[in-house]
């Protein structure tokens, strides 16, 4: 392990909890040699220490350095992985199929053929409760190793019973790698393109779609192959944005892991996932009461199987039901409500920013600054705005750079810094002249701005009035539409025509749909 990996060393010391911690001093302790003095001297410093400084490290180790330093540190690190591997298999039973599987190669040479195959009999069931197909090929091809190398005194049928469930193993591994190809295309389509912007882009991707699945039926794929099914309609329907078939299949996405208590083990945070996409598509479809019956739902399982979540599912659950949160919010118009909601979410992230990229937590400061903006706090509004607005590093997401911009200019022109807004939107119109995530409805909203830093603002309401119809007739288009859903540009123009707040507008919309 190099020098410049001390920090991957530290911050996996710093992820364990109290009880893996012991596990490890208990598993170290068995072996009282120099070598693991070494290393648990090493682990006890990282435990103390607030940062990943070498030479802060070394000095607390007696100067220890070059090749030993280096060694003590790999060591350490593999020590740590060996112990948590130890502790997780029986909380994650894809680790145990793979233990039994070594204990049966490791029988196999001992020249225990029988043991062997017992082992393997045991990891198989294992192996077809946890839906790990991969592994009970492995399984299979092994079993046919020794059978068809060793006299085992087996039943006759054995080996076309063998060539049976290769077979049928082989074909659910077919579809699932077709469909992960599938679930692949469709990410990196999304991440280049974002959604479809033209009839030519829907065309493309639609028969992509059709090559991949054509051969597919879905009564008879395994529970794994249909989940990938489910995921890659989902992500179909997204980037469409059509968020009826969205939700659909995301719900059967969910449905599926409810009823198979065995994949919530297998893989919680796809679950976690399946849920966000549900939410995120009855948030779309603007359909209030689902929306808060499904979050309710998931926060309740949350709840109840949270001390049971490693790191990992821990941030993916905080962020998947923080979000709904917040956007309950929005769809119920309580922005000021919302408020509560957005202190909790501002400890989480400061809890797991060690492990937050910068996209995640623009996307929440994007929610946090908008509730701000709703509740009539124009500075914090700004505040969080700024964050996303001054990022450096290269983001997949330029439209929420786009209408963080735009909310930004909204938010300056509530707090009627008039003078400032001509600077901002050629500032802005630069930015939006760079990325290639464009769409009418951003370049509308600084043709807006841009009139209305030429008008006196006693002509501003004529201007927003002009503009207002120009956004309504932009609203009808079907690959413009979803601009909307994230920046409520009708709305706030509403509020400056009709001098009421924006929870009032939110409220009565909300009433004229019901």
């Amino acid at each position: 392990m190099a020098i410049s990996k001390t920090n991957d060393l530290f911050h996996l010391v710093k992820s364990l909890s109290k009880s893996e911690k012991r596990s490890f001093r208990i598993f170290a302790e068995r072996f009282q040699t120099k070598d693991s003095l070494q290393y648990l001297l090493l682990f006890d410093v990282l435990v103390k220490i607030d940062s990943p400084n070498d030479a802060k490290i070394q000095a607390k180790l007696n100067g220890m350095a070059g090749l030993t330093y280096s060694n003590t540190k790999r060591h350490l690190y593999e020590q740590i992985l060996t112990v948590l591997r130890l502790t997780e298999k029986k909380r994650m039973p894809n680790i145990r199929v793979r233990e039994l599987i070594d204990y049966a190669h490791l029988l196999y040479g001992k020249g225990f053929y029988m043991q062997a195959l017992r082992i393997l009999a045991k990891a198989k069931k294992l192996a077809e409760k946890n839906h790990t197909d991969f592994s009970q090929m492995m399984i299979i091809e092994l079993e046919k190793k020794i059978l068809s190398r060793h006299i085992t005194r087996s039943k006759k049928t054995i080996a076309s019973d063998k060539i049976t469930e290769s077979s049928i193993i082989s074909q659910n591994i077919h579809n699932r790698v077709t469909l992960s190809n599938l679930r692949l295309f469709l990410h990196n389509f999304y991440v280049e393109k974002g959604h479809v912007k033209n009839e030519s882009e829907r065309i493309y991707i639609t028969e992509k779609v059709q090559q991949h699945t054509q051969l597919i039926q879905e009564d008879a794929l395994g529970m794994m192959e249909r989940v990938y099914l489910y995921q890659s309609y989902v992500s179909y329907y997204y980037i469409l944005n059509d968020f009826e078939g969205c939700s659909t299949y995301a719900q059967k996405w969910v449905q599926l892991f409810n009823d198979t208590p065995e994949l919530k083990v297998r893989d919680i945070d796809l679950l976690f996932r399946g849920y966000h996409y549900w939410l995120t598509s009855l948030f779309f479809l603007l359909n209030i009461a689902q929306h808060k019956a499904v979050l309710l739902d998931v926060e309740e399982f949350r709840n109840a199987e949270y001390k049971t979540f490693n790191k990992n599912t821990r941030v993916e659950s905080f962020l998947r039901v923080h979000a709904a949160r917040l956007n309950q919010h929005f769809l119920d118009g309580t922005y000021t409500e919302g408020l509560e909601n957005v202190k909790t979410t501002l400890r989480r992230i400061q809890r797991h920013r060690d492990v937050l990229d910068e996209h995640k937590v623009m996307v929440l400061y994007f929610k946090i600054a908008w509730m701000f903006f709703g509740a009539g706090d124009y500075g914090d509004t700004v505040k969080y705005l700024q964050y996303i607005i001054n990022m450096t590093t290269v983001s997949l997401r330029d439209d929420i750079q786009t209408y963080s911009r735009i909310l930004h200019l909204m938010a300056h022109y509530n707090l009627r810094n008039f003078d400032l807004i001509p600077f901002l939107n050629n500032q802005y119109l630069r930015f939006f002249e760079k990325i290639e995530e464009k769409n009418q409805f951003q370049n509308l909203c600084f043709n807006m701005f841009r009139t209305l830093s030429k008008q006196l603002v006693a002509e501003h309401s004529t201007v927003f009035t002009e503009y207002r119809d120009y956004f309504k007739k932009l609203e009808e288009d079907e690959f413009e539409k979803r601009a909307f859903l994230y920046l409520e540009i009708i709305p706030w123009i509403d509020t400056k025509l009709s001098n009421r707040s924006l929870s009032e507008i939110k409220r009565q919309k909300r009433l004229q749909q019901t």
